[in-house]
């Protein structure tokens, strides 16, 4: 993870910039207290992205995360008594991975966790692979789960993680574009609050949907 300050030294704009992007959901980021932390590779990513012209994200067609919700599944009570169980135990529950595609799929999620925890804060995790997912999946897909018992994730905070969204991305721009779109969607005060609460699937789906269509969350 690093700093905003180094994200701006990478991208060659202004920190005032970096946080403008955050601000508005084209980069995702970890917030811990007061001070925000971006992963390198996805910070490289935009780089590339931007090819030396100002960030200008075009429309995309990757379904709302309210309807890969509903693809991928919330599930309760995942049994797990490590970060290698829960990950591999979150992910057998999505139905949509092909059974030989689960253990090179667990093997990616798991390098990605030894280079740097995915948890965020507050008891969330947003496991993925470091790259993206070619050839295991046409779609990108996210499941949420609970897990039994709080777990330890290395997370920022140092707070033990029971809830995990679960990433599946064909490519890497897909990869960022719903990294985006999920990390803004939890400063939602309404969405973070009922997955807080491990509320009913139903209406966690439906509090997501509703911010995505007051805050204009593309398609």
């Amino acid at each position: 993870m690093i700093s905003v300050k180094e994200a701006a030294d990478i991208l060659k704009v202004s920190t005032k910039k970096v946080y403008l992007w955050i601000s508005e959901g084209y980069i995702p980021c970890q917030r811990l207290g007061n001070h925000y932390y971006l992963e390198r590779d996805v910070v490289l990513a935009k780089l590339a992205e931007l090819g030396g012209t100002e960030l200008n994200p075009a429309q995309d067609n990757d379904p709302l995360i309210n309807m890969m919700l509903q693809l991928g599944g919330i599930h309760y009570d995942v049994p797990a008594d490590s970060k290698q169980s829960a990950l591999y135990n979150a992910l057998s529950q999505i139905k949509a991975i092909d059974a030989k595609a689960m253990d090179p799929i667990f093997r990616m999620f798991l390098s990605r966790e030894e280079l740097a925890s995915t948890g965020i804060g507050d008891g969330i995790a947003i496991p993925h692979s470091r790259s993206p997912l070619v050839g295991f999946t046409s779609e990108p897909l996210l499941s949420l789960s609970y897990l039994a018992a709080p777990i330890e994730f290395d997370a920022l905070d140092g707070v033990p993680v029971n809830i995990l969204f679960m990433l599946i991305s064909p490519n890497m721009q897909t990869h960022l574009r719903i990294l985006a779109k999920l990390s803004f969607l939890l400063q939602d005060t309404d969405c973070r609050g009922l997955i807080l609460d491990k509320a009913p699937a139903e209406r966690i789906i439906s509090s997501v949907a509703e911010a995505e269509q007051r805050f204009g969350v593309r398609r």
